[in-house]
């Protein structure tokens, strides 16, 4: 299910779901005024991007209002080529200006829910590998959403010794499967593991490539998976076996930047691993489309038609960077490579930087995008050991 978020005008409306998440997201933009298309037209933008300007506060392009009222008011005047010249230069070379703190109060609401609905929980098989247990299940996310998952936990495991959980979160166009060698990794450490399809991905309907709405999915796909991270904790929170107190997260790729938000939010996760994970959602569409990239089957391309500076305004509210200074106090510890062409050493740089303390990183200078997982493990098991 794509989440539509009302546009501007009649048409906008039409568009508009009438999902509890989009209806919060329309509450929360109502707030301010002065919302306007502009551009190559509205099909060329997502129907996410403009109405969300009343979230975030006015973007470098409403100067050009002000030009066209001073363009009506001195139109005699010989030196209005000038002026305009002068007026719409300054305009668009002005990097939006960002008060994250104030998009981290806004966007809130976005990502809260009502932890007294049912989970609705759906039991399936359980298996062994090894001496590794694995359930599978689904539980009923927001947005009727039904969240498919896989439980691990070690030998041992039971209501008298209890063991700490991490939850596990995979790349774009990933599964929870494929992170399976983390869990049973993790398994041998003495941890459970929590590992669910993100939305659209897995076994959940893979969201369809509308280029005029990859914007809005991306966002989309933030925020649902960052709500259904929570009712997995809740989830957690039943089971006699994990001890709820002791609850971490390691994320990959894009699970690294969904991690990031969510650790923001959520208090009941004590510390985070995020691995090739990256900040500013326009630097990292801006360097991916300049190579026609594919990640996870999604082409990058068509993002080329968007202004950067101003999609990293307006994907702000789910940007990790608006929410990286509120997992502190609780520890971050960041890994990648530094040869990374998707998540590019940059946007590592800039997360890294945007956590507060405690944090820690380990650079590979050797590996690209994600490095192997034996040459992660050993820091991440560290970490946890002194984390959780």
């Amino acid at each position: 299910m794509t989440m539509k978020i009302c546009g501007a005008g009649e048409r906008g409306r039409q568009e508009c779901g009438n999902n509890e998440r989009g209806n919060e997201l329309r509450r929360c933009v109502a707030q301010t005024p002065n919302v306007h298309l502009h551009g190559q037209g509205a099909d060329n933008y997502s129907p996410i991007l403009y109405p969300r300007r009343r979230l975030l506060g006015a973007s470098p392009h409403s100067v050009a209002i002000s030009c066209r009222v001073l363009s009506c008011r001195v139109l005699s005047c010989l030196l209005l080529p000038y002026l305009l010249l002068v007026t719409l230069s300054h305009a668009y070379a002005q990097a939006p200006q960002l008060d994250r703190e104030a998009v981290y109060q806004k966007a809130l609401p976005l990502y809260q829910y009502d932890s007294a609905k049912p989970l609705a929980v759906k039991l399936g098989g359980s298996q062994t590998i090894g001496a590794v247990k694995f359930l599978r299940f689904s539980y009923l996310s927001t947005n009727s959403q039904r969240v498919p998952a896989l439980l691990f936990t070690p030998q041992g495991v039971s209501a008298a010794k209890p063991v700490p959980c991490i939850v596990i979160l995979h790349g774009l166009g990933g599964s929870k499967e494929i992170m399976a060698g983390y869990a049973l990794a993790a398994a041998k450490f003495g941890y459970a593991s929590l590992v669910i399809d993100e939305y659209g991905q897995g076994e959940r309907r893979p969201l369809k490539t509308v280029p005029s709405q990859r914007a809005e999915q991306l966002a989309a796909t933030v925020m649902q998976t960052a709500v259904d991270v929570r009712r997995g904790l809740d989830y957690l929170q039943t089971r006699s076996e994990i001890d709820g107190r002791r609850v971490g997260l390691a994320g990959v790729s894009l699970g690294a930047i969904i991690g990031t938000v969510v650790s923001g939010v959520e208090p009941r996760l004590k510390a985070a691993v995020l691995i090739s994970g990256g900040g500013d959602w326009g630097l990292i569409l801006k360097t991916l489309s300049a190579r026609n990239a594919t990640v996870g089957g999604r082409d990058t391309s068509a993002f080329k038609k968007i202004d950067f500076a101003e999609l990293s305004v307006l994907l702000a509210p789910e940007d990790p960077l608006t929410f990286a200074p509120h997992i502190a106090p609780r520890p971050v510890l960041m890994l990648g490579g530094r040869k990374d062409t998707t998540i590019v050493p940059k946007a590592q740089s800039e997360l890294f930087d945007a956590l507060s303390q405690p944090k820690q990183s380990v650079w590979y200078p050797q590996y690209g995008h994600v490095p192997p997982p034996e040459v992660v493990f050993p820091a991440m098991q560290k970490f946890f050991a002194g984390t959780l």
